[in-house]
């Protein structure tokens, strides 16, 4: 089962809205874009974390359990006039201890910064439009079940065969292994 991308940008519009008090967009969308301050958001990259990822004993229905932590870089364009002064508040507010449980409500965790804010004023029709720009690292949790995927085997019984014989013997014993799908 994958990651559920819709959710995970609904907490992250949440955070980042609560934290500004500005409306929030997702980038790169066929949509007019708001008018006044608004920051524009956009999930660059989702990283795997650690060497691999946990997984559980199979329970009764042979359903495995996993776990696993992702960082995201999540992109964050503000369309102000003060638009450093706002990235470089929420980076404080984002920081604050008061602010964690937002954060773990949503289960999401903030890490760092990947990029400084940055000035990217652009030109639009004869017209400056202010805009700043920073890239921060979240690191969320992933839960999911390998259930639809596969089914591990069970061992039903194991059978061995062969003939005990004197202690002297040297064959060793044949083993078979009988494993059933259920």
């Amino acid at each position: 089962m994958s990651m559920n991308i819709i959710e995970l940008k609904t907490s992250f519009a949440q955070i980042i809205n609560n934290l500004t008090n500005k409306k929030v967009i997702w980038s790169d969308q066929n949509a007019p874009t708001p008018t006044g301050d608004y920051i524009a958001m956009k999930i660059s990259s989702i990283r795997f974390i650690g060497a691999t990822d946990y997984y559980s004993k199979p329970d009764e229905n042979e359903t495995i359990k996993t776990q696993g932590d992702r960082e995201i870089v999540l992109s964050l364009t503000c369309v102000s006039e003060d638009g450093m002064g706002i990235l470089l508040e929420l980076i404080n507010k984002l920081e604050l201890p008061n602010n964690f449980n937002l954060l773990f409500q949503n289960k999401i965790v903030y890490v760092n910064i990947e990029s400084d804010p940055v000035d990217i004023t652009t030109n639009i029709n004869k017209s400056f439009e202010t805009r700043s720009f920073v890239e921060l690292i979240f690191r969320i949790s992933k839960n999911y079940s390998l259930e639809q995927e596969y089914s591990l085997p069970k061992v039903n019984s194991i059978g061995i065969t062969g003939e005990t014989g004197s202690s002297s013997q040297d064959d060793p014993f044949v083993i078979q292994m009988n494993v059933f799908n259920n």
